[in-house]
């Protein structure tokens, strides 16, 4: 079991808020560059503007050594890694083939659970019967919160099955790409871990990138695409860096509190462009389910006293 300082605690919260944060706030900047490129091009653009930070960035520092001190098993796992967040990628754009972006939303907030399993089996992670119960209670939030998606899921719809085994598969296929990279966090700096995975991306994605899309964007569009690069290179710079400082089981309680950012973001965002950003109305159910997720994760990652010895 990996274990952690004292003062790991804050900086490991700081970290994974700003992560949350970010991710909350990416499908509002996502709305308007929807508008004008699709979501494949997005983002190998922003994966590509990602990579260049990072390159320069590395090599300015000289970090890029640390490449010569991986081991043929890292190099696979570093392979792996970026594998399956691409995969991840795939699977939930052909998951939107089948299911609503909502219905999408709901069956996708497995990944926190399987981030948090990902902790328990790989890195012996363990969890009282407090933090067991704030799970517990998360996951109802959460629920609760999604309970007007979920009503209006059509379980009878065609390719419905295919669509949830899709977006389940995604989030796990999510989990084992985010456990790789814990794995890897203390041999190489999350700078260059993520240098890897999006080069890879970059390539990846290409021969299915429009480049002619870009053209038409005005100022104001490359200022958006721009923030969602931006965007990407800090929530995934953060994630990974919280890696070192958190286990993946409170890594996981934080980030299911994501869509929460989300619709709160989106409700600000409403106000001032209500013919760009629409969203779906919380009833009092659902604002239940706001406090009760976000109650349930500040309750698991509460640090216990220690007890004094006499």
């Amino acid at each position: 079991m990996q274990r952690y300082s004292d003062n790991a605690f804050l900086t490991g919260l700081v970290l994974v808020c700003t992560t949350v944060f970010f991710w909350g706030i990416l499908p509002i900047a996502l709305v308007f560059s929807l508008k004008l490129q699709d979501g494949t091009t997005i983002t190998w653009f922003r994966f590509l503007v990602a990579a260049v930070v990072c390159i320069a960035y590395q090599a300015w520092t000289g970090e890029l050594r640390q490449y010569k001190v991986l081991t043929a098993r890292e190099w696979l796992l570093l392979a792996l890694a970026a594998a399956f967040l691409i995969i991840d990628y795939v699977l939930f754009i052909y998951g939107l083939t089948y299911l609503e972006p909502s219905a999408m939303t709901v069956f996708s907030q497995t990944t926190p659970l399987f981030l948090a399993l990902g902790g328990i089996l790989f890195f012996g992670e363990r969890i009282t019967w407090v933090q067991g119960a704030c799970a517990f209670l998360l996951f109802i939030g959460l629920g609760l919160f999604f309970n007007a998606s979920i009503a209006e899921i059509d379980f009878a719809q065609k390719g419905f099955v295919t669509g949830v085994l899709l977006a389940v598969s995604a989030s796990f296929i999510w989990a084992l790409y985010a456990t790789l990279q814990k794995k890897l966090v203390n041999r190489l700096s999350s700078t260059n871990i993520l240098l890897f995975i999006y080069i890879s991306a970059v390539v990846s994605l290409y021969p299915f990138s429009d480049m002619g899309s870009f053209a038409p964007l005005d100022s104001i569009d490359w200022l958006i695409l721009g923030f969602c690069a931006i965007n990407t290179l800090v929530a995934y710079t953060t994630f990974t860096e919280s890696m070192k400082y958190w286990p993946s089981t409170h890594i996981s309680s934080v980030v299911a509190t994501t869509p929460v950012i989300t619709i709160l973001a989106s409700i600000a965002a409403h106000q001032l462009w209500p013919e760009t950003v629409q969203f779906t109305p919380v009833n009092m159910l659902g604002w239940i389910g706001v406090v009760l997720t976000l109650s349930a994760a500040l309750g698991f990652n509460i640090k216990p006293r220690k007890k004094q010895k006499v």
